[in-house]
């Protein structure tokens, strides 16, 4: 969606409590309902100061308490009223003089307009994890500063190696320690393109310069710790992305298939690692939580990493033929759980992966042998863009990733709509994951859970599966039935005029038996593309539809099953067994018969 408050340089900030509330820039309040922006200035009750900006200025929550604002320019605002009233909670705290950048030419320094010497604005906010009265905040003329008490008092904790013109691009402060913070220091101004990270593990006395591993052109705009493992930093250069798994100590890549880019921001989402780029793009690196697992992997060994937790969330259905993309858009990742492992530089013979249910059963095994379905777009009914490209377990070194699609192994001679076979929605609760790899076995549990969307009890859809269950074994016995009755038919069909006129009527009165019962139409009228419909509602074929109208009511939507499908599966599951009983009468008796008229007239008989 797209949002007015903030303009294209403005920090924003949703609402922690209405995510229909959305604080940008300096500052506008909009209101995702009704579309209206609100201007919330800080300064509206302050009008005799003089106020100095920024391109970008700092917007931020409170991270213990979601009613608490806060907003910089040269000093500290908060409010806790949605912006009604700002209270400013710090003194102006930049340099009073932060003098002239060496790199500057005399004649650009000469042409100075601004009223005082005084020309900095807090860049960074950082309120504290573990604190609901402790922040930091960085200035852009290379000043740290932090209180313990809300703003009433304030101590300067700038790094003795810091100078004028340093660029506090961000302050990160532990989520397991309340002494240790991180700084991103930019120089580019200074035409220093150098990195700078700097650490304090005690409140701020003294820091350490961890930069090592970084690339010495690349300056660093933004720096985030793991909020799950200690001493997993991820860190955004002007030049792509890098990661720590030792507090800073040495850094190394994390570009993957990121371009080349002024990265600028970062968040950690759930297990998503999810940033923003200076050249407008927004990168998400799905299930990132095997960086977490990292430093227990081994070069030479096997390893299946714990996968995150799972959410059941359906993909979203045929919406209608696609507008024309007048905004660059990228693919969503494919659904379901990640399954993350790594492999040494030689295995031997397949690599497999079973999925398991609480009960300890298989109801998935895939392998790398397997073969993916070779799909002819001249015989799809769709574009093929619509079928999902399905993924094979890779057998080469290094880290992979596969995917479970949260459904059961589907039975033989189920097919969905798109060709690929599928079985019924697996219901929330506890799985495992076990990896076979050259005789070895690796085994992970898999948390599966809801859709938080969705307002429907586990217990309901565990009622949801076992229904699915049984609509889809019934439809297996339906299409194996008719797959039965079209072959016998195709043969009866071939034998009509092979014989004495007894044995042809006999063959023309069991196709016109079997057809009624079946619902099998033996020479479909080809001008007739969307078929016809069955003339008796119990045979074969119309009970098949049915069923497949009643699965797709059952399992195509996370719901408790209702009366009406209960009911109708009642009547069906009666419906199928009367009538594959009169199928096998059919195979028992009229079948027989004939086939003792064919031998009595030195015929073949006629086999299924």
């Amino acid at each position: 969606h797209e949002v007015t408050a903030g303009g294209e340089s403005g920090m924003i900030a949703p609402d922690p409590d209405d995510h229909d509330i959305v604080y940008g820039d300096k500052v506008d309040k909009l209101d995702v309902r009704t579309n209206q922006t609100r201007n919330v200035d800080p300064t509206l009750a302050y009008p005799a100061a003089h106020y100095r900006g920024a391109w970008t200025l700092p917007l931020t929550f409170s991270k213990r308490g979601t009613k608490t604002l806060y907003f910089a320019n040269q000093r500290l605002f908060r409010t806790t009223d949605g912006g009604d009233h700002w209270a400013p909670v710090s003194p102006d705290l930049t340099r009073e003089d932060a003098g002239t950048p060496s790199n500057l030419d005399p004649v650009t320094a000469a042409d100075d307009d601004h009223v005082s010497k005084r020309r900095g604005v807090i860049y960074s906010i950082a309120p504290s994890p573990l604190n609901a009265q402790a922040l930091w905040v960085g200035t852009d003329d290379g000043l740290v500063w932090r209180t313990d008490d809300s703003g009433a008092h304030w101590r300067q904790v700038t790094p003795k190696a810091l100078t004028p013109w340093s660029k506090i691009a961000g302050i990160e402060l532990s989520p397991f320690d309340a002494n240790v913070a991180y700084l991103a220091v930019d120089r580019h101004r200074l035409d220093d393109d150098t990195p700078y990270i700097y650490r304090t593990t005690d409140g701020g006395s003294s820091w350490q310069s961890i930069d090592g591993g970084i690339p010495r052109d690349s300056f660093v705009n933004v720096v985030r710790a793991d909020p799950q493992r200690k001493g997993l930093l991820y860190a955004g250069t002007e030049r792509g992305m890098v990661v720590s798994f030792d507090d800073g100590t040495q850094w190394q890549s994390l570009q993957q298939n990121l371009p080349m880019t002024s990265v600028r921001d970062i968040a950690i989402h759930g297990d998503d690692l999810v940033l923003a780029t200076h050249g407008r793009g927004f990168w998400i690196m799905d299930d990132a939580s095997a960086l977490r697992q990292v430093a227990d992997v081994h070069t030479d060994a096997t390893m299946l990493f714990k996968p995150a937790q799972a959410y059941r969330v359906r993909p979203v259905g045929f919406t209608g033929t696609p507008l024309p993309k007048d905004e660059p858009t990228a693919v969503n990742p494919p659904d379901g759980a990640f399954i993350d492992y790594a492999l040494p530089t030689s295995v031997e013979g397949p690599v497999t992966l079973d999925v398991l249910n609480a009960q300890g059963h298989t109801i998935r095994n895939y392998s790398s042998d397997d073969k993916k379905p070779m799909l002819d777009p001249a015989k799809l009914p769709f574009a093929p863009e619509w079928v999902p490209r399905p993924l094979r377990l890779q057998t080469t070194a290094g880290m992979h990733r596969f995917v479970w699609d949260l459904h059961y192994a589907a039975p033989a001679g189920i097919e969905s709509e798109r060709g690929a076979a599928e079985g019924v929605w697996a219901p929330p609760g506890a799985y495992s994951v076990v990896l076979h790899v050259g005789g070895k076995s690796y085994r992970q549990p898999l948390q599966l859970l809801p859709d938080p969307r969705v307002k429907v009890s586990v217990a309901a859809m565990q009622r949801q599966f076992v229904l699915a269950q049984k609509v889809q074994d019934a439809q297996v016995r339906a299409k194996a039935a008719t797959d039965e009755a079209g072959k016998l038919l195709k043969a009866l069909d071939a034998r009509l005029g092979d014989g004495d006129g007894n044995a042809h009527a006999d063959i023309a009165a069991l196709i016109s038996k079997a057809q009624d019962l079946s619902g099998v139409v033996l020479h479909p009228d080809p001008r007739n593309t969307v078929g016809s419909p069955a003339k008796n509602t119990d045979s074969l074929r119309a009970t098949s539809m049915n069923l497949a109208r009643l699965e797709q009511a059952v399992d195509g939507a996370d719901a408790d099953p209702g009366a009406d499908a209960q009911s109708a599966w009642a009547t069906l599951s009666q419906t199928l067994d009367a009538t594959i009983t009169a199928w096998t009468q059919l195979k028992q008796t009229d079948l027989t018969r004939l086939n003792s008229t064919l031998k009595a007239n030195g015929k073949k008989p006629v086999a299924l």
